[in-house]
């Protein structure tokens, strides 16, 4: 006749398994983990900011005057694609298809912040666009990408080495205030 399972060891085995997959999920959608964020409208950056080299701050208007770079607005994307109402640049991709029920039902588009900071920390768009730091320092090849990643941590460590660079200061009320 078999033993019936030990209920400690199957509770055990069971925590195992699950630690496995937090940890698995946690390299593959975080930070570097690669197509773990998908935004609600597949945004090609390599066409917009590379083959088109439209700036940065065309869309992200707010970076030279807020704390945040701004999340561009569905009326942003419809001023080139939809003028007057028209659906006239790149009329069959995909896209702008979803683009344009947006428009139509007059909702903003859902995009996911992929370069997000912890709340303890902050980082004043407008300090750095200022001083000349290019967008690609911290965000890197954005006219290469496809799908935008987070290129670098954004970890304290990372932002110290960048200061020191610089000779800028890095007491801790620089960004924790």
């Amino acid at each position: 006749m078999a033993k019936p399972p030990n209920k400690v060891l199957l509770a055990g085995a069971g925590a195992l398994v699950l630690l496995v997959v937090l940890a698995v999920g946690a390299f593959t959608v975080g930070p570097f983990g690669g197509g773990g964020i998908h935004q609600p409208i597949a945004f090609p950056h390599d066409v917009h900011a590379g083959t088109n080299q439209i700036p940065c701050m065309y869309c992200h208007t707010s970076a030279d005057r807020s704390t945040a770079a701004g999340i561009p607005s569905m009326q942003v994307c419809a001023g080139c694609h939809i003028p007057g109402g028209v659906t006239m640049i790149a009329a069959d991709s995909t896209g702008v298809k979803q683009l344009e029920a947006y428009w139509r039902e007059q909702k903003p588009i859902p995009w996911v912040r992929i370069h997000n900071l912890p709340d303890h920390a902050s980082f004043p768009h407008m300090r750095h666009v200022n001083a000349g730091v290019e967008c690609q320092e911290c965000h890197g090849p954005v006219e290469t990408m496809v799908e935008v990643e987070q290129f670098s941590s954004l970890r304290m460590g990372w932002c110290i080495e960048c200061h020191r660079e610089r000779e800028v200061r890095v007491d801790c009320f620089v960004c924790h205030y």
